[in-house]
């Protein structure tokens, strides 16, 4: 198969083994080929469209003979296609083994022994996600309101989706429908969704502004749907509320007597049952510390359970609007005295904000690209342990071998299932200093 074979290219691939992020694998011509909804064991027909750096890429077709053991009718009808899902053809304990496979297999190449491995974590399959961004595209007299494919980018053609918050879900065909009857239905990129315990809201963003007639067609769908119709025309800070309920989106976590309120834009773990079931354990795991510094806080998820709990809170975040979100919901659930919120980049070269050097304990909820070059700096003398939680496992597993060095155990590791059907998984680390280590 030569490097300059024209594509799409027709393959027959046997395939051996399963990339992390869905993908089957095999050799065809002793080139490596990943073809999507394609798994070990399988030979599979295929169309090759992409070409990436040590690998072709592409999707799989007919299946030759038997299908894996591990294969499941995918619960969704355009799940082969769509990149909001990566594993819905795949058996769930086979997915969830292999998230916490990956994470052992990272773990053991930067040599970082865990002491205790802790149970995978997995909640409800579908209809679990209370936060999406969909992509819109006008075809024709249609408009398509959904996730992207997953190898051309396009927006996929679907009227319902499995994953979404059934609430959520029933809003794409009618918003489908409305859009298309906007004078601008070509000027619309994208649509976020979100979803409160009580209530949903929708922020549409447009290239141009909306006729009249528009507007009046939005409305009556707010008022018909029940739901918040926000527009933004540029930036975050051009969001703004065009009809539907006025009240804020809130999220209770009962465990701790909590709750939430929010913003459509702003960051919420999408999985509600999930993110209960690991902010509990990062509380159990902090339990006799006395002052935590929560790095990367957001709105306070971890904060304020923390604070509840006893615990002296000092929260630390870059984005302006996520640490008001902190302020109020501490306000809001009677905790301003408890807990600390203040603005600091963790990134910029030599920030160590006065929350960690006041700390006992560190609770780490980093952006994909992890901790970032400041860790080593904030594990002084007086933190004895860190709560590590983490969305990506290969910059978790890189910062677990920079708290390794600097005299951290990893006492307890283990993967929750935040994003069923997809390649994503969140990560809980409990790190325990050692001392006379380091």
């Amino acid at each position: 198969m030569s490097g300059r074979a024209k594509l799409p290219l027709a393959v027959t691939v046997e395939i051996t083994s399963l990339t992390a992020d869905g993908f089957g694998e095999g050799c065809v011509e002793g080139r490596r080929v990943r073809l999507r909804n394609a798994l070990p064991g399988e030979t599979v027909e295929g169309q090759l469209f992409k070409r990436r750096k040590g690998y072709w890429l592409g999707e799989a077709g007919r299946i030759v003979g038997a299908p894996s053991t591990a294969r499941v009718p995918a619960p969704c009808p355009v799940a082969a296609r769509c990149g909001g899902c990566g594993f819905q053809h795949v058996a769930d304990e086979q997915v969830l083994a292999a998230k916490a496979q990956e994470l052992r297999a990272l773990l053991d190449v930067h040599e970082v022994h865990v002491e205790r491995w802790l149970a995978p974590v997995a909640g409800p399959r579908l209809g679990y996600r209370r936060k999406a961004r969909l992509g819109v595209r006008r075809v024709g007299e249609k408009v398509f309101v959904g996730f992207r494919e997953a190898l051309s980018g396009r927006v996929v053609d679907m009227t319902d989706c499995a994953v979404l918050d059934p609430r959520l879900a029933a809003l794409v065909a009618p918003l489908r429908e409305v859009l298309g009857q906007t004078s601008i239905a070509g000027l619309i990129p994208q649509v976020e969704l979100a979803a409160g315990d009580r209530s949903c809201a929708i922020v549409i963003r447009h290239l141009t502004a909306f006729s009249s007639e528009d507007l009046v067609l939005l409305t009556n769908f707010a008022v018909a749907r029940n739901v918040a119709v926000y527009l933004q025309g540029g930036g975050e800070d051009s969001v703004a509320q065009l009809a539907g309920p006025r009240a804020p989106l809130g999220y209770a976590n009962p465990d701790f007597g909590l709750h939430f309120e929010f913003q459509p834009l702003d960051f919420v773990q999408v999985n509600a049952a999930i993110n209960r079931r690991l902010v509990r354990s990062a509380v159990m795991a902090l339990a006799g510390t006395r002052r935590v510094a929560d790095l990367f806080c957001g709105m306070g998820n971890f904060s304020l359970p923390l604070a509840r709990s006893g615990i002296a809170v000092a929260g630390v975040e870059a984005g302006g609007n996520a640490v008001d979100r902190a302020r109020h919901n501490a306000v809001h659930n009677a905790l301003a005295d408890k807990v600390d919120f203040s603005v600091a980049d963790l990134y910029e070269p030599d920030c160590v904000p006065a929350a960690v050097t006041a700390a006992d304990a560190l609770l780490l909820d980093p952006p994909r690209t992890g901790a970032g070059a400041n860790l080593p700096a904030w594990l002084h003398a007086g933190v004895e342990r860190v709560v590590y939680v983490s969305c990506n496992p290969v910059t978790f597993a890189a910062d677990a071998a920079v708290l390794a060095a600097a005299g951290f155990q990893l006492a307890q590791a283990g993967v929750y299932d935040m994003f069923p059907q997809t390649a994503h998984v969140e990560t809980l680390g409990v790190f325990r200093r050692v001392r006379g280590a380091g």
